[in-house]
């Protein structure tokens, strides 16, 4: 979150809290930060800044987004949101009494290659979006993550990296599923967690997304894949390192197909008639790049009033969903309705 922060104009990191000595001394001498404290109600006492960003594990933000709105401060949290429906509804409570602003860093939709995609679904060149397929494989164990990630429980997947994947969704069909199917394979009885996970989410108009996330998954690791169909065109997006030589036959056009894709941070395509057309390469960095976008846009929101803190109602929709997801799962792949 800090490298997002501090690319932009007009902010000043005034003051950090860490628990942890060694990560406070850290950050003070790599982001040049004047003020640390051990505890954030004192470091919010003193230094009354005008936000504050809570890049904590999931199960501190409800806590940690209270104290700031209560001594006044805007609030930037890093997402999972919050653990619950309950503690969601709380915090917007709260931000709306106290008139303050509260915002979620969910940043994937700020970078380019969705970006290309949502201006392209803007425009209806393509056609109407009907059908996503989105897609994570890789084989990551849960003891195997590092940081708060490794503390999660059995909802960790879905919870944590499917907040990114159910934000785009919605924002790509502009609407919120009405009933959410789930399903988790249980692929190892030492392995108490969502590592493979598949949802269907209906959406309005006779539309439909379908997500899966393998994380015991032996083929070639793909970070993180989707697939728009629309009425005219197809688009393909990959994030993470791609490096693809395609010779194949379009039989459509009766004539060789050639495709070849080499990017570190991702691409996105326009797929029709049989052929793949690339629309957009973005960097390595461009995850940090859009958290910067991401948060202007909260800026803004600030700058506006408290009616702009909207943003936490939108995130608090998108964890229903994965609430719902798990509710499903529970219960046998039932449809849960929203």
């Amino acid at each position: 979150m800090l490298p997002g922060l501090t690319s932009l104009a007009g902010i000043q990191i005034v003051a950090a809290a860490d628990l942890d000595s060694k990560h406070r001394e850290r950050a003070a001498v790599r982001w040049r930060i004047p003020n640390v404290y051990a505890d954030p109600a004192e470091m919010l006492a003193r230094e009354r800044p005008d936000f504050v960003a809570i890049a904590t594990p999931p199960l501190t933000h409800y806590h940690l987004s209270a104290l700031a709105l209560e001594h006044g401060c805007h609030v930037y949290c890093e997402k999972p949101f919050m653990s619950s429906l309950k503690e969601a509804d709380e915090i917007i409570a709260l931000a709306q009494r106290h008139g303050r602003c509260v915002g979620v860093n969910s940043q994937y939709y700020q970078m380019p290659i969705f970006r290309r995609v949502q201006d392209l679904l803007n425009s209806e060149k393509t056609g109407r979006l009907y059908h996503i397929d989105a897609w994570q494989h890789m084989y990551l164990l849960p003891h195997q993550e590092g940081g708060w990630k490794a503390a999660l429980d059995s909802r960790r997947v879905l919870f944590e990296f499917g907040t990114h994947v159910v934000d785009l969704l919605c924002r790509f069909f502009d609407s919120f599923p009405s009933a959410v199917t789930a399903r988790i394979a249980k692929v190892r009885v030492d392995v108490d967690a969502d590592v493979c996970i598949a949802l269907r989410l209906d959406f309005p108009g006779e539309r439909v997304a379908n997500i899966s996330f393998n994380r015991m998954s032996h083929a070639p690791m793909r970070y993180f894949e989707m697939r728009l169909n629309c009425e005219q065109a197809a688009l393909r997006t990959s994030l993470g390192g791609v490096a693809r030589f395609d010779l194949g036959w379009n039989s459509r056009k009766r004539r060789p197909r050639l495709r070849f894709s080499f990017t570190k941070g991702g691409e996105a395509r326009l797929e029709r008639d049989g052929d793949s057309t690339l629309l957009v390469k973005q960097s390595d960095g461009a995850i940090g790049l859009a958290a910067g976008a991401h948060f202007a846009q909260f800026k803004e929101a600030i700058e506006r009033g408290p009616a702009a803190a909207s943003a936490a109602a939108y995130m608090r929709e998108v964890l229903r969903v994965i609430m719902a997801g798990y509710e499903s799962a529970e219960h046998g792949g039932h449809l849960v309705h929203l």
